[in-house]
């Protein structure tokens, strides 16, 4: 048994020492996934926490999962749980849109960089910051979120589409790029 199956069968025991090293271990990984969704770090921090106490209860039931797609999942629902408080219509319907009747960005003129990607998502509307995060970040397809997200998967599609073509405006803003 490898050091971290140890520090899983001691903290299902509620061993403290052992949860204490296992939200070491993963605290950075369920905090950037919170705060690419949430896009404020006082609520990423409070989802982090959240997420822990949620996983440190329901340890049991981890099963032979990945800890850290395990914990990924819970962070993903608990900020979900926080952005549907804070605004009660989070989930309203937008029209589907044909994607193959839009023209694509002209994306060769952009230099994709991280931090102008990051910046410019932090802008979004959080109805297509969470779409993109899960996508872009997290990996997840559409049918995924569209579950996730409890959605149509028309919908997680256009949020995506209108979310990427409003985030390539605002860096080819940046970049004074006219297009």
């Amino acid at each position: 048994m490898n050091l971290l199956e140890q520090t899983i069968t001691a903290c299902k025991k509620d061993d403290f020492k052992a949860q204490r090293a296992f939200y070491h271990l993963f605290y950075k990984t369920v905090y950037n996934t919170c705060y690419r969704i949430l896009s404020n770090a006082m609520d990423a921090e409070d989802c982090m926490q959240e997420t822990f106490i949620k996983a440190f209860d329901k340890m049991n039931a981890m099963g032979d999962a990945p800890p850290e797609a395990w914990l990924k999942r819970f962070a993903i629902n608990t900020c979900l749980d926080t952005l549907k408080s804070k605004k009660p219509d989070w989930q309203d319907a937008d029209d589907p849109i044909n994607i193959a009747d839009e023209p694509p960005p002209d994306e060769e003129e952009i230099q994709w960089k991280v931090e102008q990607v990051k910046i410019a998502m932090e802008k979004l509307a959080e109805k297509y910051r969470v779409v993109l995060s899960l996508y872009l970040m997290e990996g997840y397809d559409h049918e995924e979120i569209a579950e996730i997200l409890q959605m149509n998967e028309a919908t997680v599609r256009s949020r995506y589409s209108r979310g990427r073509q409003k985030m390539v405006e605002m860096i080819r803003v940046d970049k004074g790029i006219k297009g």
